[in-house]
């Protein structure tokens, strides 16, 4: 199938915005053909002037029309402005919802291949730039293109011969722009590039400043930022000195079109082969009609832009959506999951290797190894976080992709390592668990776990705000937001990665606390470093490079005197060490 470029594409994600912009455009139209009716009309007035019979109420009529097409300029102008900018913002507004769409369903290897400096550019600067353009220069493209054409026409029927004189400059400088504009989407993907990396590099600044600040590691010694800016300023030195030639050459020829026509026409006045008020008319109009195309030349770096920042956000809708099932039934009955030689690769990376385990329903599973072993990516395949390559997994006896995307979700919760709040109220952090949660049933999980009488000793209590402009919570204290979250959603699969692994001891009591009240009648896999925490587990699975080698309770696997064995005797001895150091 053809791939439509990059305008067809937009104007196809505008759909019944498209109108408003072509009417705007339009307008636009007829307000520049009226910017010039002026002229014309002292062209007439010019012609009573100097002929042989001046009719001063002729000059008054043709001085009201010229007024009127003022006020019409005006009007209409302000018409296509309205047009354009609705039309403009509801096609931001079907840009973003359809790339926050389709980013909530693409997998999560398309994160591991862009960064979020990237995604900010195509979400906000990508997305307002087409704004802008549709907003004003669709408009004013309309009535560049359009207005000096049928300035030319008119021009035409008054001398051909001076008319065509206006050609010269604007052919040369067409073949000039052109070039131009040919190095110029070079350097817009070199641009493009650039600046996703420098805002990643940014965010990664400002998010590591307690690291900088404890090795006194400035922005300027900052490689990664230093190395980006550097390259952002040799791309523009670059950018300008193979542009100014082109573009220099393009306005001088434009602002100096008048010197095409004004010795001809002084030459063919002198011949007696045009009147005085003709060769006058060509004079004033070469200054109007070359004004008017001087905007062209602003608009092909804009087109530019545009047409990358659109191919950006293209590829984004272009990434393979998940494809999800038409099983919709509720599997709290019997949330038993199954793997069954199931292998899963990140790209090239091998990760987990043909790997088969029962997690019977309603029962405490828990995934134990080293750093890179798959325990965590064994567990995110079961919320299709990721998709495995081949083998099967399955949730109630049905592999996972039959299941419709409502269904699985509401059968699995993850509370993962790292606790990520909302810029917004605790309330609302909690809330997300449950669309239309009531009031008893935020507090009920609040309580339920551990966490409801800190945030009552809050000022605001829950609409206490998080986040950047909000109060600073502990990692604990975060972490038990996150399971009243759980909690609230009430789904039969429970996922838990690591989560006491930074915090102190008493969260960690509260976190056991509020983890009781969390696995009661829930299929439980809880990923876990600290292996205390899981000692009463139904079964322990022990990973080693994308392999279960060992699965058993407890008891068992102490008993095996292998891998396990192993790691609890290291995490037994570490403990006491540290017991003895305190």
């Amino acid at each position: 199938m053809k791939k439509q470029n990059s305008f067809t594409y937009l104007f196809k994600i505008a759909g019944n915005s498209l109108w408003l912009l072509l009417f705007s455009g339009i307008f636009s139209v007829i307000s520049g053909i009226l910017d010039f009716v002026p002229f014309i009309m002292l062209y007439r007035v010019l012609l009573f002037l100097f002929g042989e019979n001046p009719n001063a109420d002729l000059a008054k009529q043709y001085a009201l029309y010229a007024v009127i097409a003022i006020i019409s300029k005006f009007l209409t102008a302000i018409i296509s402005g309205a047009l354009s900018h609705i039309g403009a913002f509801n096609t931001l507004y079907e840009i973003r919802c359809k790339l926050s769409a389709q980013i909530a369903k693409v997998h999560l290897g398309f994160f591991n291949s862009t960064t979020s400096g990237n995604l900010k550019k195509n979400l906000i600067e990508d997305t307002e730039r087409i704004e802008k353009m549709l907003a004003h220069q669709v408009p004013d493209l309309f009535k560049a293109i359009t207005v000096p054409l049928i300035m030319f026409i008119y021009l035409c029927t008054v001398n051909w011969q001076l008319a065509l004189c206006l050609l010269i400059p604007i052919i040369l400088g067409g073949v000039i722009l052109s070039v131009g504009m040919k190095s110029s989407s070079n350097f817009m993907s070199w641009y493009q590039k650039l600046v996703g990396q420098l805002n990643s590099s940014i965010m990664q600044f400002i998010n590591g400043m307690n690291v900088m600040k404890a090795f006194n590691v400035t922005a300027k010694g900052f490689k990664q930022y230093s190395d980006t800016v550097a390259e952002y300023h040799e791309m523009w030195v670059s950018c300008t000195k193979a542009q100014s030639g082109p573009y220099g050459t393009f306005m001088v020829l434009i602002e100096s079109g008048i010197f095409f026509s004004f010795p001809i026409g002084g030459w063919l006045y002198l011949q007696d082969k045009i009147e005085l008020p003709v060769y006058l008319f060509f004079m004033i109009m070469s200054v109007v009609f070359f004004s008017s195309l001087k905007s062209l030349q602003g608009f092909s770096m804009a087109i530019v832009q545009i047409m990358s920042g659109t191919d950006k956000i293209r590829q984004i809708m272009d990434v393979p959506q998940q494809e999800f099932g038409e099983i919709t039934t509720d599997v709290s009955d019997n949330p038993a999951i199954t793997f069954e030689e199931v292998s899963f690769a990140y790209e090239e990376n091998d990760v987990l290797h043909e790997v088969s385990l029962e997690i019977p329903a309603k029962s405490l599973t828990a995934f134990v190894g080293v750093s890179g072993s798959g325990k965590t990516t064994t567990a995110q395949l079961i919320p299709r976080f990721w998709d495995n390559q081949s083998g099967v997994v399955k949730i109630a006896g049905s592999p996972i992709n039959h299941y419709s995307e409502k269904a699985l979700m509401n059968a699995v919760s993850f509370v993962f390592q790292e606790s990520f709040m909302l810029h917004d109220t605790i309330w609302e952090n909690i809330a997300v668990g449950k669309e239309n949660a009531t009031e008893e049933e935020i507090f009920a999980s609040a309580k339920a776990a551990q966490i409801h009488e800190t945030i009552l000793a809050l000022p605001a209590g829950y609409q206490t705000h998080l986040g950047e402009a909000g109060i600073k919570m502990s990692g604990g204290e975060k972490q038990r937001i996150c399971i009243a979250r759980a909690i609230l959603k009430n789904s039969p699969i429970l996922i838990f990665d690591e989560a006491t692994s930074f915090t102190d001891m008493e969260n960690e009591r509260k976190i056991q606390l509020a983890l009781n009240e969390l696995l009661k009648d829930k299929t439980t896999i809880m990923i876990a470093h600290r292996l205390h925490t899981i000692v009463n587990a139904d079964q322990i699975c022990v990973f080693d490079s994308g392999k279960v080698i060992e699965q058993g309770t407890h008891p068992q696997l102490l008993a095996q005197n292998g891998r396990y064995a192993q790691m609890w005797q290291s995490y037994t001895a570490a403990n006491m060490e540290v017991s003895a150091n305190d």
